[in-house]
Order: structure tokens, then C-alpha cells, then sequence
């Protein structure tokens, strides 16, 4: 392990790592030294998106070795319980641990992109059953599968969720109630983990720019208004790397707070605060000091 390498040795699943946060989290996490096993449902064979290409795990995992890391890719559905199962297995089997999960997938929009009609009744009935199936729940999932095969009986571990704030006033009712439970179940998993001292976290960025973001919103309404996914991702290989990182476990923790108590920034050297002004800041500890002359 080295300061360039913080991460070196250690073994890193991430779910949903086909595009956006996921695919960013996983190239810094590989750069930061981890060996990052990639997991979602869009392979080059059986894409899930279409509307930029390669919106793949091959992608993700070419994207990761250009930058100096090591991975692999695994096509799994984290809804369902038996593919996470034989994924952990296999990854176990061959590396023999998994030292940091990032809960990142998400398949609440697979069925509708907008919301329901003009009034709040008017919502398809299945928007939040979805929602629910491919957040909150493929993270407990993926989650206590991962706790009971790997870090409990190697009585360590990491695991973050990627996340959003809950605002207020509240947004769209579907979206919202499925983010607090992601929330919730980070809440009450810290709080039964802190004394086996695994933690828990919940991650929330701003609004990214995302390549799906990019190719549908227009680039001056993105400007100046988002971040790229690279700083939430360099903000959470900066929390795998931190040795006292158990004091924000069962917190949902915002990315441009820990940026700047991490010192990261954005890739073009910024450090934007998406989420200012529209949720109340949890207590974040002074920036950490400056090393070197």
C-alpha cells in the first residue's frame, strides 16, 4: 500500500457498473489499487441501454485498466437473490475476500421515465414497487448476502450506497419513498454493525453528468449546475481509504462536505456543492490537514 495506492490489496464489488456513478466509482477505486469486481445487467451482448454506446461492463472494465487499475466484470441481477449468492461465491472462491461493497445498482426506471399524471393518485401503481425491487431492496440483498459470506466471518469490511438526499418539500412521491428506504436501511444496518465494526454509509451527490444526463439534457442547463460522477467516486475511495471511517457509519454523508474534508476534487479541479441549501448537513469533521512541503 502506498499513498497513490491506498487501496492495494483489497477487494471491491460494484454493482452497477456499467455507466454513470457505477462505472466512475469503479475506474477510481481501481486507480486508488483495489482489484474491482464490476456487476450489472448490461453486457455487450445484452445491453440495457442503448442511447450512447457501450454503456457496458466490458467498457467499464476497459475504462478501468486505461487508468492504471485491475478488474473483471460479472453480469448479475442484485434483485435476485440466487445470482448475488453464486457471484459472491465465485469471487470468494477465487480472491478470497471482499473487503468494500458499493451498492450502486438501480433499476427504478426501467418501466417509466416521468412521473404520473397531474395529480399525486395518478402515479402508476407499479413505479414504486420497482423502485423499491431495484434500490432499497438489491441493496439488502446484495448486502447481508455479502455480510454473511464475506466480511462477517472476516469480521471486516465496507459498505457504501450511492444515494439522495430526501429534500424538502418533497419531490416525486415514488422516488423519494425509495430513497429513504435506501436511507433507512443504512440507518438501522449501522446501527447493528457498529460493534463488529463494519461500517455503513450512505454516499449522495449532486446532480451529475451523467452520459446519459449528458446526451439527453441540454449542455447549457447542465453547466454550472452539476459535477461529474468522478467526485462522488473519488469522495468514496477516499472514505475506503480513511481508517476512522466507522465514525460516519448509518449517516447519509454529502459529497461536496466529505470533498472538502477529503481534499478531492471534480475532474476539471473543482469542488461543487450540488446539494447545498436543500437538506439539513450532517456534522462533518474539519477538512484533513495538507501533508508534504
Amino acid at each position: 500500500m502506498t499513498d497513490e495506492r491506498p487501496l492495494a490489496g483489497r477487494i471491491a464489488l460494484v454493482s452497477g457498473a456499467s455507466r454513470g456513478l457505477g462505472r466512475a466509482t469503479a475506474v477510481e477505486l481501481a486507480t486508488a489499487g483495489a482489484y474491482v469486481v464490476c456487476t450489472a445487467r448490461s453486457t455487450r451482448e445484452r445491453a440495457t441501454q442503448t442511447d450512447v454506446d457501450d454503456l457496458t461492463l466490458e467498457g467499464t472494465v476497459e475504462a478501468l485498466r486505461a487508468a492504471g487499475g485491475d478488474g473483471e466484470w460479472h453480469r448479475c441481477d442484485h434483485a435476485e437473490p440466487d445470482q448475488v449468492e453464486a457471484l459472491l461465491r465465485d469471487v470468494l472462491g477465487r480472491h478470497g475476500q471482499v473487503d468494500v461493497l458499493v451498492n450502486n445498482a438501480w433499476g427504478g426506471h426501467d418501466h417509466h421515465d416521468d412521473p404520473g399524471g397531474e395529480e399525486v393518485w395518478d402515479e402508476p401503481m407499479d413505479q414504486f414497487r420497482a423502485m423499491l425491487l431495484g434500490g432499497a431492496y438489491s441493496d439488502f440483498v446484495t448486502t447481508l448476502l455479502t455480510l454473511r459470506l464475506a466480511m462477517g466471518p472476516a469480521g471486516s469490511g465496507l459498505v457504501l450506497t450511492t444515494t439522495w438526499h430526501t429534500p424538502e418539500p418533497p419531490a416525486w412521491v415514488p422516488y423519494e419513498a425509495s430513497k429513504a428506504a435506501k436511507n433507512r436501511l443504512v440507518y438501522a444496518l449501522g446501527y447493528h454493525l457498529q460493534d463488529k465494526g463494519i461500517p455503513v454509509i450512505a454516499v449522495a451527490p449532486g446532480w451529475m453528468r451523467t452520459e446519459l444526463m449528458e446526451a439527453h439534457v441540454a449542455p447549457d442547463v447542465l453547466a454550472g449546475q452539476t459535477e461529474s460522477p468522478h467526485l462522488a467516486a473519488r469522495v468514496m475511495a477516499a472514505l475506503a481509504a480513511d481508517p476512522e471511517v466507522i465514525r460516519w457509519t448509518g449517516q447519509v454523508v454529502d459529497v461536496g462536505e466529505m470533498a472538502d474534508h477529503y481534499r478531492v476534487d471534480d475532474l476539471d479541479g473543482t469542488r461543487p456543492h450540488g446539494n447545498a441549501g436543500r437538506y439539513v448537513p450532517s456534522p462533518v469533521p474539519p477538512p484533513m490537514p495538507t501533508t508534504g512541503g
